[in-house]
């Protein structure tokens, strides 16, 4: 008896759902973080997924607990934080590392940029000195081969006359140049995860542009993972594919960007998306009123 095709073969769609989905580069998995006896947590249990190539932003106001998120992920908090949960890197248990791995995949599996460039750069050494520390903390190669790597990385993220600005001290920057300086730095090992922390927060807005489009090029052309953190929805939207709102140390809601970003759901999104259009306009509402 001849065989029947429609029941030889499984339907199309039940084909694509047997293909697994791929496992999350970084996964976060109640994560809560409390400061001494304070009677609120900073993060409070916070669980989430981000797959490889992912671009998620981290948005909500000043205190809501988005940088200590950053810091905890990085494993970068102070001895009085006290952290509980679950963080993995592409599968590695970041918690039960010891500060020697930790300080290996600093930069070569993550990297941040910081807010602060300034705070964040040895005002005593220059540019090219702490580029070059950084590499050299992870790859062994000569003094020229490091000098190459360093003027290389300076020009990819637009610093020209790179043969001279690595011998420039931070202060003889500007602020736009430092951040610059700081991504160069993040990117020098070709790291898995990216966690920039209000990068564009200090700088006026030209220069604001100028950094965005950076980190979207940057990234991209990598094909890195990035997880940006900002309480500026514009910069969210201009860079993220993938939004997480934090609110109270919690987050309150996650979607797609063009989702959340023009259909939110929760309360306290809804605010801060007015709070942003007012800030365009000259006035608005402070989101911190709303009750999550």
């Amino acid at each position: 008896m001849a065989s029947t095709p429609e029941l030889d073969q499984p339907p199309a769609d039940a084909a694509a759902r047997a293909v697994p989905e791929p496992e999350p580069l970084l996964t976060v998995d109640g994560l809560t973080v409390r400061y001494g006896s304070a009677e609120r947590a900073a993060v409070d249990d916070v669980s989430f997924g981000i797959r490889r190539g992912d671009r998620v932003g981290l948005v909500g106001e000043s205190g809501s607990g988005k940088s200590t998120l950053a810091a905890a992920i990085l494993r970068l908090l102070p001895p009085a934080a006290a952290v509980s949960g679950r963080i993995e890197l592409d599968g590695l248990d970041l918690m039960d590392l010891k500060p020697s791995e930790l300080r290996a995949l600093r930069s070569t599996r993550m990297a941040r940029v910081p807010q602060d460039p300034l705070g964040n750069l040895n005002p005593v050494f220059t540019i090219g000195r702490q580029l070059s520390d950084v590499v050299s903390a992870h790859r062994s190669i000569g003094r020229r081969e490091r000098t190459a790597t360093v003027e290389d990385a300076l020009r990819r993220v637009g610093i020209g006359d790179a043969e001279v600005k690595r011998r420039s001290y931070p202060h003889e920057l500007s602020g736009g140049m430092r951040q610059r300086v700081m991504i160069a730095m993040a990117l020098l090992n070709h790291p898995d995860l990216l966690i920039a922390d209000e990068p564009t927060t200090a700088l006026d807005v030209t220069v604001q542009a100028q950094v965005v489009e950076l980190l979207r090029e940057r990234v991209a052309g990598a094909g890195m993972t990035l997880l940006l953190i900002s309480h500026d929805v514009g910069v969210i939207s201009e860079l993220c594919t993938t939004v997480m709102v934090m609110y109270g140390g919690r987050i309150v809601e996650t979607g797609a960007a063009s989702e959340v970003l023009t259909r939110p759901t929760h309360p306290y999104t809804r605010s801060l998306l007015r709070a942003a259009r007012g800030r365009v306009a000259g006035h608005g509402d402070d989101p911190s009123e709303v009750v999550a």
